[in-house]
């Protein structure tokens, strides 16, 4: 063997390979890494997709916080805590978290569990002494229920939250005013919403016998030092000034939220900070203890770690307080906290021992939903190819198109009314076999629990199961026994499941038949108390006589006008008062209770809904005794069925009369 030749063959390739390196220095780079091994690295990273996600969605502030192996890897704010007062964003901003603070009560339920005070499979109605919850089945409702989120409540949204610290009530008898419907059997549907937490964090309390607030200082924030975090909503001078701003960004302008309280502390009312964050994430990740002090036994860290509870075969599913989500061949653990002008996400991902923090100061949500794909892609990139169909798909698109509404939304309150306007998702089947799925309301984004943002392209890779075209999402459907689509899961780390709405509850046919009505409300108000009182007019200062009108037509006539245009503002007026776009924190006006504004709006609409109900007789009676001329009677008969358009309308969403 000449071993001369190989040891020059061999001094060749590798000055080549040197040679490559210097030329392409781009190319070194990219090469594919097995996660994130140098903090400088990973701050390049994040100066640079970031700056690009705060830019693209006008976000004010960012703070990123990541741990692993048992340390914090890195931590960063980007951006202002307060735009005017010019505040730096920083791991010690105090953070509005919203939802996030679920994943705290889980904790707590789960420490009841292990100390043997309660059993997560055992009834939970009997524990309620002061009142009863409005269950519908026989299934038992236990706590694994509450952390798995298939409670099978509604949701209710009247009476969140207060402007004012001494406005807020005990937990207890917030419960006990507004109790939402069970209205699926526990354990059966994914139901995400806030009552589960708010029983889940009453029933903390009543066990343990300490208020919820103190139980969560006591036995997790204190034990890992989060010295800067609280559930209490009666913040020190201290937590307020380090308090970051929430903003919208509207008319080319950020515009600063004021501050508010949480009356659901349980459901949302944590604030903390990205410092104290990675306490709490370091003690998840290392089986419940950090710095020699246990929150959670590893058994129970394990059941957070482990999936309790999947909405269909083959999809992500949801653990005790913690939302899967599968990309690139990693299995991430997810919890989501959105408020006004606040984003929150938690990303752990446990194979790895690392664990994600994000939060900003913006009502947007692409960067929250985007970070755990492009984070993936850059550290754990895999090969993606466009999924391709299965055999058929291209004539089963049209089966999925649809509106589609959350499952858990309210629908036994005026708070219905909400899907009219956002929070609903529309389906469109695309010439090319795939399906479009967009999310709709008031905003460019309006985004709806699922995961949804904007438009997105699916395609059918397996009966009912669908993939994004660009490989970062799953979605399932759900059939009937006749094989009709009834319900459309998401798989996106931020679970819901959705209900596809009958053609009448559709978002067109809703708003073309209202828009319908309204139009002919007002053509006939423009006619009786305008145009027909002008050609009167014109005809007496022209001298010109016209036919004879009896009294009893012209009442007829003015009673339809005035019973019309009263029944339509009216509902309208509800409809301002509810959702009065200047509103305080840019909340609906029911977020703060029952108002007098309220009260009156909903009970003027009893009054003008009876008295309108006479327009379809004295339709019929005008075209029997021939009142008018033939146009009028036709615009009057067009009235009637509208005004019974605008009563079904409105009793459809729960607008006439109080539904709480």
């Amino acid at each position: 063997m000449n071993t001369r030749f190989f040891f020059k063959l061999n001094l060749l390739i590798l000055m080549f390979s040197l040679i490559l390196i210097n030329v392409h220095p781009a190319a070194a780079k990219t090469t594919i890494q097995d996660g994130p091994s140098d903090p400088a690295e990973m701050e390049a990273f994040f100066d640079n997709y970031l700056a690009n996600q705060m830019d693209t969605y006008h976000i004010p502030g960012v703070v990123i916080s990541v741990v692993k192996d048992g340390k914090v890897f890195f931590s960063k704010g980007y951006g202002y805590a307060d735009i005017e007062k010019q505040i730096p964003f920083t791991e010690n901003s105090l953070l509005t978290t919203a939802s996030l603070g679920k994943l705290f009560t889980a904790v707590g339920v789960l420490q009841l569990n292990q100390k043997g005070m309660i059993d997560l499979q055992s009834d939970i109605r009997p524990y309620f002494k002061d009142f009863k919850l409005n269950t519908h089945f026989d299934d038992p409702l236990t706590f694994a229920n509450l952390l798995t989120h298939t409670d099978g409540f509604e949701t209710r949204m009247i009476g969140v939250a207060t402007m004012k610290a001494e406005e807020l009530k005990p937990l207890g008898e917030l419960l006990a005013t507004y109790k939402p419907n069970q209205i699926l059997p526990a354990g059966k549907f994914m139901t995400y919403g806030d009552y589960a937490a708010n029983l889940a964090g009453y029933l903390t309390q009543e066990i343990s016998g300490v208020p919820f607030e103190q139980y969560m200082a006591e036995n997790i924030l204190a034990p890992l030092g989060m010295t800067h975090s609280t559930f209490d909503q009666h913040l020190s001078a201290s937590m307020r000034d380090s308090l970051a701003t929430g903003y919208t960004f509207e008319n080319d302008n950020y515009q600063p939220k004021p501050l508010f309280y949480i009356h659901y502390a349980p459901s949302g009312g944590l604030r903390t900070t990205a410092a104290d964050m990675n306490h709490f994430m370091l003690a998840l990740l290392n089986n419940g203890e950090y710095q020699n002090m246990r929150i959670l036994s590893s058994e129970s860290v394990q059941s957070m770690f482990t999936q309790q509870f999947s909405p269909q075969a083959g999809m992500p599913g949801i653990t005790y307080g913690l939302f899967e989500d599968f990309k690139n061949g990693q299995r991430a653990l997810l919890r989501d906290g959105d408020g006004v002008g606040t984003r929150t996400r938690m990303i752990l991902l446990p194979q790895q021992n690392t664990g994600i923090f994000i939060s900003y100061n913006s009502g947007d949500g692409n960067l929250r939903l985007n970070l755990i794909g492009d984070y993936l892609d850059h550290y754990y990139p895999s090969s993606k190819t466009t999924p391709i169909g299965m055999d058929g798909y291209l004539a089963r698109a049209k089966m999925f198109a649809g509106t589609y509404r959350p499952l858990q939304a309210d629908i036994s309150t005026f708070t219905k009314s909400m899907y009219f306007f956002s929070q609903l998702v529309e389906i469109r089947a695309n010439s090319a076999g795939t399906i479009t799925i967009e999310t709709t309301g008031m905003g460019d984004h309006s985004s709806v629990m699922g995961g949804f943002e904007g438009a997105t392209e699916w395609i059918e890779v397996s009966p009912l199961h669908f993939e994004r075209i660009d490989g970062n999402g799953l979605v399932a459907f759900v059939v009937d026994e006749n094989g009709s689509i009834i319900q459309m899961i998401s798989g996106q780390g931020y679970h819901s499941t959705f209900k596809k709405l009958a053609w009448y509850e559709s978002k067109d046919f809703q708003v073309g038949s209202i828009a319908i009505a309204a139009f002919i409300l007002l053509t006939f108000g423009l006619v009786v108390f305008i145009f027909k009182p002008l050609a009167w007019f014109i005809r007496k200062f022209r001298k010109q006589t016209s036919a004879p009108q009896f009294k009893m037509e012209l009442a007829a006539l003015i009673w339809g006008g005035l019973v019309t245009q009263w029944l339509a503002m009216s509902v309208f007026r509800v409809i301002g008062v509810l959702y009065a776009i200047n509103s305080i924190a840019g909340f609906p006006n029911f977020i703060w209770g029952i108002s007098p504004e309220i009260t009156n709006a909903m009970n003027s609409v009893y009054l003008p809904v009876i008295l309108s109900l006479s327009l379809p007789i004295i339709a019929s009676i005008a075209w029997r005794n021939r009142w008018w001329n033939t146009s009028i009677r036709i615009l009057y008969s067009l009235s009637a069925l509208a005004v019974l358009v605008v009563i079904g309308w409105a009793h459809y969403w729960n607008l006439i009369g109080f539904h709480l």
